[in-house]
C-alpha cells in the first residue's frame, strides 16, 4: 500500500541523547576492531587517538575526546526509525530496507554534550513496484550548534 502523501512534511522528537564517555570508546571500540566493554576490552586495531586515547585526545586542538563521525548513527537515527515504524504511514517494516543515509557534519560531538535530535519527511516517492520514504534530521548540542544534519531514505517493496 502507498504511503500517503499527507505524511509530507510529519516531524519527529526531539530526541534527547546524552553523549557518555563510555559510549564513544565503546562505540569506536566496536567499530574499529576492538571489543567494547571494561571486563573483557581490547583496544581498537584501527582507530584514530583522539577519538579513544584520552591522553592523546587532551593533547589534541579538542582538549578531549571527541567522537567519530560515524558516531551519529547511534543518536541521530531515531527520527527515521520512528517514522518507518509510525503506524500513520501504514509501513510493512517487513518489505523495508535502509536504502541509504548521508550527514552534514557540524560542531564534533563530546562526551557530556546533551543533543536533540528532530527529522521530517521530506520526500515520498513511487518508481514501480519501490516506495521511497526519506527523513531529514538535525541534531543540536546543548549549546544550540549543529553537529550533523542527516538525510536518511528507506525503501519499501509493495
Amino acid at each position: 500500500m502507498a504511503i500517503d502523501r499527507k505524511h509530507l512534511g510529519r516531524r519527529y522528537g526531539p530526541y534527547r541523547f546524552a553523549v557518555g564517555l563510555e559510549h564513544v570508546k565503546d562505540f569506536v571500540a566496536a567499530t574499529g576492531g576492538g571489543v567494547p566493554g571494561r571486563v573483557f576490552s581490547a583496544d581498537p586495531a584501527s582507530y584514530h587517538p583522539w577519538t579513544f586515547d584520552e591522553a592523546a585526545a587532551a593533547a589534541s586542538p579538542h582538549g578531549g575526546i571527541v567522537a567519530p563521525p560515524t558516531f551519529a548513527t547511534a543518536f541521530a537515527i531515531q527520527p527515521f526509525a520512528t517514522a518507518c515504524s509510525d503506524p500513520a504511514l501504514e509501513v510493512n517494516v517487513l518489505r523495508l530496507v535502509h536504502g541509504e543515509q548521508a550527514f552534514e557534519f557540524g560542531d564534533p560531538v563530546r562526551p557530556g554534550d546533551v543533543l536533540q535530535t528532530t527529522g521530517e519527511i521530506t520526500r515520498i516517492q513511487e518508481r514501480g513496484p519501490l516506495e521511497f520514504l526519506e527523513v531529514t534530521t538535525e541534531t543540536r548540542n546543548q549549546h544550540g550548534a549543529i553537529v550533523v544534519r542527516g538525510v536518511w531514505t528507506a525503501i519499501i517493496r509493495n
